[in-house]
């Protein structure tokens, strides 16, 4: 498959097409690019993952602390996935009847049409007053709610004293 990859290219070469091979590989290597930072590389999504659920945990161990009776609250949180960020594309037909699709760019960088945070898959709670069931309904309730997450993924424990 190379060799016949190789011989057009030698085939447009000879044929003075040398620009539009030029231009080709350009664009190839420019979509590369633009698709792999759009993407991200691994690490970079982890810590951004990562980065997302502590958000998450401070924030809602924050307000659930504001629950009457919760006490000193923490919440640890996991998420399953990495997210997702959907770009805009755009697809042409070429004269031989292939489909190319690229990224498209406002400015130098591809435009985001959504973006798809991490999906929670548990919650831990540990607040002081946990042990009233008032109390750890509410935290269960409310967390369930803001989330948007079923309560089975859910646990609330009583906080002991250190």
């Amino acid at each position: 498959m190379s060799e016949s990859v190789l011989a057009k290219v030698k085939e447009k070469a000879r044929s003075g097409k040398v620009i539009e091979i030029a231009v080709i590989l350009m664009l190839a290597v420019i979509v590369a690019a633009v698709i792999f930072s759009a993407l991200g590389g691994g690490r970079e999504e982890t810590s951004s993952s990562e980065e997302y659920a502590q958000y998450l945990s401070s924030h809602l161990a924050s307000v659930l602390g504001q629950i009457e009776g919760a006490g000193d609250v923490g919440v640890f949180l996991t998420v399953a996935s990495e997210g997702e960020k959907v770009i805009a594309t755009e697809s042409t037909v070429e004269e031989d009847g292939t489909v190319v699709t690229t990224p498209v760019l406002s400015g130098g960088d591809v435009i985001v049409l959504e973006e798809k945070y991490p999906q929670v898959t548990g919650v831990l709670i540990v607040a002081e007053g946990a042990n009233d069931l008032n109390v750890r309904f509410a935290l269960l309730e409310a967390t369930a709610s803001v989330l948007n997450i079923n309560q089975s993924i859910i646990k609330v424990y009583t906080k002991g004293s250190a």
